[in-house]
């Protein structure tokens, strides 16, 4: 009795000095204080020699024995917060007063004995006694009933566990009382008291690690459990208390391993240290006004997350806790920035269209009488040699001029031809395309080999991969230009370019990757903006990777780039089958 004693005091003290406390809390330290004084009473009774100790005690032990019950119904229907049930303070008083009642009963005993008698050898039963045991079995029965259609619908995982918990925790010192009821054990050995204290090892757990009292009705399972954000229940302390499968996912741990653990601990293992400051901001009070949303934040497997939190009220405007909430804003990030790509291609194409068509017609007479001044040049050119006169030196330079200029009215032409690439019509011929195919005429255009500095080409192509429909010479100029791109990453330097095909879910993959410099950061965003490049003017007009983005669009692919600091740039573009 003195260990339940114990028990009891231990847990009423951890929630005494609890800050926050609200009316269930208040609730369950009545219980325990009920206990308490249950357990007290009989240690002492046990103890008495003297018949007015005994009695004593006995009075003691009955004003615990006569609240603890109502107590109990009303921390449960407290906690189950199912509205026709939850009692106000007239409901709790209402529920108290038939134990309020039998007390009275037990100290005015002596004048009319209906509670039973007590002398030397302990306490005899009467009538109204078993009348308040009774009532006293039914009103706990009510509590576990309310506490189990509670978890029932709250528990995320180990809900079943939860209530089995709870159910053993009030139905043990009820069993133990039948037992000693029924005259099954010594009189002078009365179990309930022990009970008492195993239910209050049972509670600590559920209370101080699993929230039984922070816990709020949340929506139903079946959505809670299949939402794609990460839903993380705190109470006021951090701590978190319940998560459905995708926060389990996220912070790469199963709830019973989370629960009772602090929730900025668990965030900071999980991010980039730069954003260890921004996520405990969001853990910090969320209050009453809305939720607190942060902006972006790293993981360390480079995903993107967006943090809010909020306060849990439990009415009264008293914090019960915090719900945070981790948005995966990866997938969404990588679609934008393709919406992004996809309208500049559009309205560069419009413009390409029109520039083109202006820019073509005159080019095209331009260079037609350039190769007539060629071939007139060349004659005057004759003449001036035959002169042998300095005076016509000058003209003898003629042919190179005019070839020169129509080196750039050619390279104008080229980048002309380009710009209508942007603005082609997509309907040009599909039908099923051989990836591998493609990727080796790519690789033969693209004489890879060319140039003073070695390049090592190393190519490796799936066997048996599925056609792809679209267009193959669009294909071609798709694996031709990353091919070049790699070649003049590598500056002329000795290096390796690796094309590989490989087979994925849904799709082919064409990777192609260079050992050069990398792509920096700071323009990994903008490459496959046309026009954009970091080569110098007379290396490259910045539409090769933009054409190249925009046909494997066209083919309801993906192109993407990645790269590590000095370990080269990678780009993959992932083609849907056609089977």
């Amino acid at each position: 009795m003195s260990a339940s004693f114990a028990v009891s005091a231990s847990l009423a003290l951890l929630l005494a000095l609890r800050p926050g406390k609200t009316r269930i809390h208040w609730a369950m330290l009545a219980l325990l204080l009920a206990v308490m004084t249950w357990t007290s009473g009989a240690a002492w009774r046990y103890q008495a020699s003297e018949f007015a100790e005994i009695e004593a005690a006995y009075r003691v032990m009955f004003l615990g024995i006569a609240t603890a019950p109502a107590l109990w119904l009303v921390m449960a229907s407290l906690f189950a917060r199912i509205e026709r049930f939850e009692m106000g303070p007239a409901a709790a008083i209402g529920v108290l007063l038939p134990g309020i009642l039998f007390y009275l009963a037990f100290v005015t005993n002596e004048a009319h004995e209906w509670v039973g008698t007590i002398d030397e050898s302990g306490f005899q039963r009467g009538g109204l006694f078993f009348v308040y045991l009774a009532w006293a079995y039914a009103v706990t029965l009510a509590g576990v009933a309310l506490l189990i259609s509670r978890v029932r619908w709250t528990a995320t995982q180990g809900g079943v566990a939860r209530a089995t918990l709870l159910a053993a925790a009030a139905l043990t010192p009820i069993a133990t009382s039948m037992v000693n009821q029924m005259g099954w054990l010594s009189p002078d050995w009365d179990p309930t008291g022990v009970a008492l204290g195993f239910s209050g090892a049972l509670i600590y757990p559920l209370v101080f690690r699993f929230g039984l009292l922070e816990r709020v009705p949340l929506v139903r399972r079946d959505v809670f459990d299949h939402l794609n954000d990460a839903v993380i229940v705190t109470d006021t302390r951090g701590h978190v208390l319940d998560a459905n499968p995708a926060a389990e996912r996220a912070l790469g741990a199963s709830l019973d391993r989370l629960q009772g653990r602090v929730l900025r601990d668990c965030l900071e293992e999980i991010l980039e240290p730069a954003d260890h400051g921004a996520a405990r901001l969001a853990l910090i009070d969320p209050g009453p006004d809305g939720p607190r949303i942060l902006p972006e934040v790293s993981t360390l497997t480079g995903r993107l997350l967006r943090i809010s939190a909020g306060a849990l009220s439990y009415g009264e405007g008293q914090l019960g806790g915090s719900v945070v909430v981790l948005h995966d804003r990866t997938e969404e990030r990588k679609s934008e920035r393709a919406l992004r790509q996809a309208q500049k291609l559009e309205s560069v194409g419009f413009l390409a269209a029109g520039v083109a068509h202006e820019v073509n017609n005159p080019l095209a007479f331009v260079r037609s009488n350039l190769a007539q001044l060629q071939r007139i040049a060349d004659g005057i050119s004759d003449l001036a040699k035959r002169a042998d006169d300095e005076e016509h030196e000058d003209l003898a330079e003629i042919p190179e001029i005019v070839a020169e200029t129509l080196e750039g009215v050619d390279r104008i032409r080229g980048i002309v031809d380009k710009m209508r690439r942007l603005s082609r019509d997509a309907t040009d011929q599909v039908g099923p395309v051989d990836v591998n195919g493609a990727v080796e005429e790519a690789v033969r255009f693209a004489q890879l080999h060319r140039g003073s500095a070695r390049v090592d080409v190393e190519v490796g192509l799936a066997d048996g991969l599925p056609t792809v429909r679209g267009n193959v010479d669009g294909l071609v100029q798709v694996f031709l230009n990353l091919l070049l791109n790699a070649r003049q990453a590598l500056a002329e330097r000795e290096g390796r370019i690796r094309v590989e095909s490989q087979s994925r879910p849904g799709g082919i993959a064409v990777v192609v990757s260079d050992d050069g410099p990398g792509i920096p950061d700071s323009i990994r965003e903008r490459i496959f903006d046309p026009f954009f490049t970091t080569k110098a003017p007379d290396e490259g007009t910045g539409l090769g990777l933009a054409i190249a983005y925009d046909i494997v669009r066209e083919h309801k692919g993906t192109l993407e780039a990645s790269s590590a600091p000095g370990s080269g740039a990678v780009f993959t573009v992932l083609l849907p089958t056609t089977s």
